[in-house]
This record gives C-alpha cells, structure tokens and sequence, in this order.
C-alpha cells in the first residue's frame, strides 16, 4: 500500500472517528433517538455500518496490518475496532440513557467483519493491475 493511499486512510478516518463520537455523545446526553419504531431494527444497520466503516478506515490507516506476522488474517485494525465495540457496549450499561445489548455488539461484529472483508476483496483485486504498471485515479 502506498503512503498516499495510507494518507488517504488516515483522512477518512478523522471524518469517520468524528462521525461516531457525535453519534455516540448524542445518544449520551440524550440529544439523538436511541431507536426508531417506525424503522426496524435501523439501529442495528447503523451499528453494523458505522462500526465496519471505521474498521475499514483503521484498517487502511494501518496499511493493512496483520495482527500476528505472517498470518493475513485477523487483521490488527478490525480487530481494534472490535475491541473498542466491546468497551463501548459494556460501558452503555453504566448510563441511564442507553443499554447495553449483545445485538448491538453482533451488528457491530457482522458490520466490522462485511466490510473488512468487502474491503479486503477490493484491494485484491486491484493489487494485479497496480503490480503491472496500471495506476488507478
């Protein structure tokens, strides 16, 4: 991976991070809707979806490292991701304005593990045109 693509990791990252942390201290302070009944289950697409977006941006950010070397998989940003999910589902059970959910924690693991893997894929599959000569835009 090259230092721009890193770079451009890194960017979307901040933007990602920052996204999550106002979503999270919304639903805190009690500013933003910890559900919605009239959409089912939309807060677990918005687990599964901010958490495997970060975990892809982490990921990138870190060029792809793997936890243990030599072995591609589990990778060192997802599974950062993942921790951090765990932390923060745990500590949901210590406020008054939120509760803590093992389905919150699966839609986080099931967004983090899609889209790594999508992310995975996608990179493979434009590794051969990179080590050709071909440069994307």
């Amino acid at each position: 991976m090259t230092a721009a693509r890193i770079n451009h990791f890194r960017l979307l990252l901040c933007a990602q991070l920052a996204l999550v942390a106002a979503a999270s201290a919304g639903a805190y302070l009690g500013l933003l809707p910890t559900s919605l009944p009239s959409v089912p289950h939309a807060d677990l697409a918005g687990h599964a979806l901010g958490f495997g977006l970060l975990a892809v941006c982490v990921d990138g950010a870190l060029g792809h490292r793997p936890m243990i070397r030599g072995l591609p998989f589990p990778r060192l940003g997802p599974a950062l991701v993942l921790a951090g999910a765990g932390l923060e589902e745990l500590a949901q059970g210590l406020s008054p304005r939120r509760t803590s959910s093992l389905a919150d924690f699966a839609a986080d693991t099931a967004g983090v593990l899609l889209l790594s893997w999508l992310a995975a894929r996608h990179a493979a599959a434009r590794a051969p045109a990179t080590r050709s000569g071909w440069s994307s835009p």
